[in-house]
């Protein structure tokens, strides 16, 4: 298997077949994460390729020293930025999985349950994005700080709290269903 860098530079050399390895290595990554964050398949499509679009134009300036996937999902989360959809619906489990055939990860399995789809939707936007890099497509701390512009400290923090803020509002709702 050929590394993401040797591809960078196919790439580089206008080798546009290295690019179409790029993309089928992360698009269905970069889909599912985008799908998570913009809640509509239309709108994660458009998404994806745009930021597939920004990658290669980024490709000449882009460090081959550090990996290829932080640095894509930041074009991609920044992309879902500057779409201006603050809301976020998640999709169900079956949604995901007419998708996306391939396993979910333990997290994002129990995040299908509609009891926490809906406690996530009462999330600030930041916990949502940081527990879909860590949870659904397995980040780093470093690596989402990277992505979200912050630094690990805070990623740590996010992540904290917004699994407090879930816990919390799953209590509540537990609660409200026992009346």
């Amino acid at each position: 298997m050929i590394g993401d860098r040797d591809l960078i530079e196919r790439c580089l050399a206008g080798e546009l077949a290295a690019f179409d390895e790029i993309v089928g290595r992360y698009q269905d990554a970069l889909y599912r994460h985008l799908l998570r964050l913009a809640g509509g398949r239309e709108q994660a499509e458009d998404l994806c390729q745009e930021a597939f679009v920004k990658f290669y134009r980024a490709l000449p300036s882009f460090d081959r020293t550090r990996p290829v996937a932080p640095f894509l999902f930041t074009i991609a989360t920044n992309a879902w930025r500057d779409s201006r959809r603050p809301r976020l619906t998640l999709v169900t489990n079956e949604e995901v999985a007419a998708d996306d055939p391939g396993p979910e990860s333990v997290v994002f399995d129990l995040l299908a349950r509609q009891e926490i789809l809906a406690a996530m939707q009462g999330l600030r936007e930041e916990y949502r994005e940081v527990l879909s890099l860590r949870y659904d497509q397995g980040l780093s701390y470093r690596e989402i700080a990277e992505v979200t512009g912050t630094t690990t400290g805070t990623v740590s923090t996010w992540l904290r709290r917004a699994v407090g803020a879930l816990r919390e509002a799953l209590q509540v709702a537990g609660k409200e269903a026992a009346r």
